[in-house]
């Protein structure tokens, strides 16, 4: 048994019928040679071989009488509730596999199991299928999610079998003394959270007030965009790839880093889009950007994160002026982050009993609030850095990733990238209510990429060192 943080019941319980809180994912995988009906085989093979090493496709919750609910093994899991295959239409690629996943975003997952499912896709392509992965946001973030998808890859096509039986015992459920206890120790250990809570929630806005005229862009700050406003239930998904080599080339050459360098071509490509439906930016957009607080002793499980403000400079026209000004604002967003403290989520999240918590979420949305009150930000973008060698499972190998995390209120749309070996694969997740033509904003961000590249190499190298030191040169 394992109690969810505040923050983990706080994405419990702030979900709505149209803030869907799971985060997706969805696998390539090349498999020459081997049937639609051998690829079904080898995905609930590793699914059933490997699925107890992560814990929280094997947990259910169970809610207490007073308190946070918690994880208890499932002793009735049966995967097949978990396991669906859809064949996608004659000729299948990128953009069927896309509709499927905006099928598959725009409903919650059901509570009475645990909190995950999966889809073999067949009918990508001759040699090639897909795997669509949906867990709830209460379970992971993006850094134990991908962790998470690592425990179902190997390091080499036909690895050494591993001692041991796949054979997964649950472990007993807790009994009503065990349930009791919890309970009680949430009484007792309330009063003294909520006061850490609040001393903490209290500093950081008194931090926030005092840095509201530096250039730190800050929540409720951003102008209202067309996708800006109340969510309905309904997802579109897109999806792209990125060459890191360009990305590092930008980096090399303007004195970068390629965390500012993809923000910037973010930056453009949503321009690009606003200008071309007829919005045209004067000043910039405020970027929800999520920010891993993960330690070694916090395990692979439940949430660990913050946010970074950024401005994202939609109104610079020149792209060179735009990264510049990203530069700055990774200055600013660092400093605000530092000075506000880490733990702010979580301990905002400590403030509202989640059995408050979700029905004010529900009541707020009823109401589309979203449409009268400022955004919270203009936009989501997130950025993890995954593996940079290949990954097998059972002789395939993993060709790309595409991650998508969900929208808040007033949010409509959020972008998700990810590394893999030579590529960035990014995720377009959005309400289609709000941004009609998400598979827009793919071609403008390869625009982007190459009207940077091309500055770039004409701007030619620069003394602007990188704002941000990072060893991994992201």
């Amino acid at each position: 048994m394992e109690r969810l943080s505040d923050l983990d019941a706080a994405f419990l319980a702030g979900e709505t019928p149209t803030q869907h809180l799971h985060v997706l994912a969805t696998l390539l995988l090349d498999a020459p040679g081997l049937s639609a009906e051998g690829q079904y085989r080898l995905f609930q093979q590793r699914l059933a071989e490997r699925f107890h090493l992560i814990a929280p496709l094997r947990r259910r919750l169970r809610e207490l009488p007073i308190g946070n609910p918690v994880w208890v093994d499932d002793p009735e899991l049966q995967l097949d509730r978990h396991l669906h295959h859809v064949i996608l239409p004659d000729g299948g690629g990128l953009e069927a596999l896309a509709r499927k996943s905006s099928e598959i975003a725009s409903h919650p997952l059901p509570r009475d199991r645990p909190l995950w499912e999966a889809w073999f896709v067949e009918g990508v392509s001759d040699e090639q299928f897909a795997v669509i992965a949906k867990i709830h946001h209460s379970a992971v973030d993006g850094v134990s999610g991908i962790f998470s998808l690592s425990a179902f890859f190997d390091l080499e096509p036909t690895p050494e079998p591993t001692p041991g039986s796949a054979k997964w015992d649950p472990d007993p459920q807790p009994d009503a003394a065990e349930l009791g206890r919890a309970v009680l120790d949430d009484l007792r250990r309330r009063p003294a959270s909520i006061r850490r809570s609040l001393a903490a929630v209290t500093s950081s806005g008194l931090t926030f007030a005092r840095m509201r005229e530096t250039s730190a862009p800050l929540p409720f700050s951003g102008p209202r965009q067309s996708f800006n406003g109340a969510l309905t239930a309904r997802r579109s998904v897109a999806y792209t790839r990125l060459r890191l080599d360009d990305l590092k080339e930008v980096r090399r050459t303007l004195g970068a880093t390629v965390n500012d360098v993809l923000m910037a071509v973010c930056a453009g490509a949503l321009r690009r889009y606003m200008e071309e439906h007829g919005e045209f930016p004067e000043r910039p957009l405020v970027a929800g950007v999520p920010v891993s607080e993960r330690r070694a002793e916090d395990g692979l499980t439940g949430n660990r994160l913050a946010f970074m403000f950024y401005s994202l400079p939609v109104h610079l026209a020149d792209p060179i002026a735009r990264l510049q000004a990203i530069q700055d604002s990774a200055v600013a967003a660092k400093d605000l982050y530092t000075r506000a403290g880490t733990g702010l989520m979580e301990n905002l999240a400590g403030l509202a009993p989640h059995r408050a918590l979700g029905p004010l979420a529900r009541a707020l949305s009823s109401l589309r609030l979203a449409d009268a009150v400022p955004p919270v930000v203009n936009v989501i973008v997130s950025n993890i850095r995954g593996p940079d060698i290949p990954l097998y499972a059972g002789g395939a190998q993993l060709a790309t990733m595409y991650p998508m995390g969900p929208l808040a209120e007033g949010v409509g749309l959020g972008i998700t990238a990810v590394s893999y070996r030579d590529d960035v694969s990014v995720g377009f997740m959005a309400c289609p209510d709000l941004v009609p033509d998400v598979n827009e904003l793919p071609e403008a961000l390869h625009a982007e990429v190459g009207a940077m590249c091309d500055r770039a190499s004409v701007f030619g190298s620069t003394t602007r060192d990188p704002t941000i030191d990072e060893p991994d040169e992201r």
